[in-house]
């Protein structure tokens, strides 16, 4: 087995290439269109305002190679920009008229790739310094071929940047403990302060070093410490203490001076003074936990406290308790249940299924030779952040997906490096190597589809009844919708209904649109249009939209000042017909719906009836019924009617269609349903959808 560092190098070469080529042909996931247009705003206009939960470190790495580009950002003055809008703001920079979406995504996914190559050879070195060569290349390889390191590796995202900072933090506090000097010192108050602007899951190395220097002072062997002309061994319990005391202040001060050099040394989230723009949501809510008037918890308490005395750039603290906030509920769906405050096994079951079973094997085998030796070799570091990391996982109230696993998964495979201290032997190398063989035919096998990855124990064509969301389905699958389609025109005509932040328009995808949650609504793809008018020049204005919205009627001017033309969409763009429906799985789970989660219920059920009737007069046939009904009420209320009444159409679509088998899955993420009229009527007309 080729085991040197050139060999090293080779692997991670074809490792960051299968990366981006895994990726080509793959559209935007939820979140990154957000972290790319903060990352840029951040590089061109020194603006902060934008996802602020995201990282600073990650959207800076994905946004400088775009704000170096030929891109242009949307308007600074428009009220996405003032209301900090991060999604929407991030679907315009990718999708708006004179942008290569294809290019910025591929540029920032080559530059966040770079954090995945980073953490390679963090596990790489880790795993050889305590294992050797061999162990060194056994981990390297378990690393490289993860298919949930490959789904997640070249995203524009938080999720590989707070797995490598993590790891390399952990690494860098435990040479401290093993031998304390400046340099040391330093380059972990540095780590620390990179972890702390990669992600906010980055408080839990707090308690890592604390049970790190606990266990440290506890032991008998001495401290020692260098600095300067000055070194010596610390021996009793209380030098050890005041030292690990002292050196763990200077680390935050680093790292609280690492924070305040990704902000420009500026406390105000904005460039311009913050009376001129404001973060999506108030402090005042973000402190009250989102109930007005609620006192707040210890947490948001010491949060308001840094905010008052500036201690922290304000974008940071803002994305702290936004993510205080969150971590408190969720909306989820596993295994055909939902909850809004998660399960204790969701997590390690994820892990179950998602693992190759061969890697299993190899990580029980390892971590048994591993454990035996924690202290003599060094692995203490890893079972600690492990044991802390993998409680709060489980204790999590937010489980949407298993990339909050990732961090696990560099010092797991790290610890099965210790296999590869049996490779000397004949029939363990052989066996290993068998394993390795396996786990490569599988990664080849699923290429490019490693988001959507299962390891068999549940087959990828049912994975939608299993997990959903980023363990499944985050809107990758745009490009292959619209092969299917160009492969299927006898299937016409086609409905999509996508979760996700990539455009369907910009990949002409031929499908009408049902309720998404992302896309659509981004697109302005609305049954009502309310289109502003200008002062003068009305009835050009007029011609102009009848021109660009064909599918819709011109119904009249309306507003407080008559000042927007309104558009009602064309009655048979509206209305469901025979056809073949495409839904994502996370649609199909009614997982993301802001007013319907989960099981359809009675509540459920009178709250459609009451919408389909005031919704019915506006997909008739009769144009003067139509206008007279958008008459009977002021535009915007017409427009959030049909709103509703989308989502409710759609939710009780998809719980009829989850009792019944799909037709065919487009990359297991999106379900492929060829329906009769007769299916529409019973499932929007038919009894209860699961009561029966």
């Amino acid at each position: 087995m080729l085991t040197g560092p050139a060999a090293a190098a080779l692997v991670l070469l074809l490792f960051w290439a299968a990366l981006m080529a895994s990726l080509r042909e793959k559209s935007l996931t939820f979140d990154e269109g957000a972290y790319a247009v903060a990352g840029c705003s951040a590089w061109r206009l020194g603006d902060y305002r934008l996802n602020p939960e995201g990282g600073a470190l990650p959207q800076r790495l994905a946004g400088l190679p775009l704000a170096l580009g030929p891109y242009r950002l949307p308007p600074a003055d428009s009220g996405s920009w003032r209301r900090a809008e991060a999604q929407a703001l991030g679907y315009d920079f990718f999708y708006s008229p004179g942008n290569d979406a294809a290019a910025i995504a591929a540029r920032g996914r080559a530059a966040c790739g770079l954090l995945a190559v980073a953490l390679g050879i963090l596990v790489w070195a880790w795993s050889r310094r305590l294992f050797g060569p061999a162990g060194g290349m056994v981990s390297l390889l378990l690393y490289v071929l993860n298919p949930t390191v490959l789904a997640n590796g070249g995203l524009m995202t938080s999720d590989m940047a707070a797995a490598l900072f993590l790891a390399a933090a952990t690494g860098a506090w435990w040479r401290v403990l093993e031998r304390m000097t400046p340099a040391r010192v330093l380059a972990a108050g540095v780590l620390a302060g990179c972890l702390f602007v990669s992600k906010m899951s980055a408080v839990l190395f707090v308690p890592v070093m604390l049970v790190l220097a606990g266990l440290r002072v506890m032991e008998g062997r001495p401290l020692r410490f260098e600095g300067g002309r000055k070194a010596g061994d610390l021996v009793s319990h209380a030098g050890r203490a005041a030292a690990l005391a002292l050196s763990g202040l200077a680390i935050a001060l680093v790292a609280v001076l690492v924070i305040w050099a990704f902000y420009g040394f500026r406390y105000s989230a904005f460039p311009v003074p913050a009376g001129e723009g404001h973060f999506q949501f108030s402090w005042e809510s973000v402190l009250s936990g989102g109930v007005p008037g609620a006192p707040p918890s210890p947490a948001l308490a010491f949060l308001g406290f840094l905010r008052g005395h500036e201690l922290l750039p304000e974008s940071w603290l803002y994305g702290l308790g936004v993510i205080l906030n969150r971590t408190q509920s969720g909306a989820a769906f596993w295994n055909g249940a939902y909850s809004t405050s998660g399960w204790p096994g969701f997590l390690p079951y994820t892990f179950l299924v998602k693992t190759p079973l061969a890697a299993l094997g190899i990580l029980a085998l390892g971590a048994s030779l591993a454990g035996r030796r924690m202290f003599a070799r060094g692995t203490l570091p890893i079972w600690a952040f492990l044991t802390v990391y993998g409680m709060a996982a489980i204790l999590s109230h937010r489980d949407i997906g298993h990339r909050y696993l990732l961090p696990v998964y560099a010092p797991l495979f790290v610890l099965a490096g210790a296999a590869g201290t049996i490779t000397a032997r004949k029939s363990p190398r052989a066996i290993l190597i068998a394993l390795f063989g396996v786990i490569v035919v599988e990664t080849a096998w699923c290429y490019p589809d490693y988001l959507a990855y299962f390891n068999g124990l549940v087959r990828p064509a049912e994975a939608y009844r299993h997990l959903v969301d980023s363990s499944l389905d985050w809107g990758q699958d745009l490009p292959a919708v619209r092969d299917y389609v160009a492969r299927n025109p006898g299937g016409a005509p086609f409905y999509l209904s996508y979760f996700g932040a990539g455009s369907p328009g910009y990949y002409g995808i031929a499908a009408r649109p049902l309720y998404s949650f992302g896309a659509r609504y981004l697109e302005g793809d609305t049954d009502v249009i309310l289109a502003p008018l200008p002062e003068d020049g009305v009835p050009a204005a007029l011609v102009r939209l009848a021109r660009e919205h064909p599918g819709f009627d011109l119904m009249g001017i309306g507003g407080a000042r008559g000042d927007v033309a309104v558009l009602l969409r064309k009655p048979g763009q509206m209305k469901l017909s025979a056809g073949t429906y495409l839904v994502s799985a996370t649609m199909l789970q009614s997982v993301c719906d802001w007013q319907v989660h989960g099981a359809w219920s009675p509540a459920y059920e009178a709250a459609w009836r009451e919408l389909k009737g005031a919704a019915g007069p506006l997909l008739g046939p009769d144009p003067a019924a139509r206008a007279a009904a958008l008459g009977t009420r002021n535009p915007e209320a017409s427009r959030l009617l049909m709103y509703q009444f989308e989502q409710y159409r759609m939710a009780r679509l998809a719980a009829w269609l989850r009792g019944r088998k799909p037709d065919a899955t487009i990359r297991y993420s999106i379900l492929v349903y060829r329906l009769s009229d007769a299916d529409i009527d019973a499932a929007l007309e038919g009894p209860l959808p699961g009561s029966d």
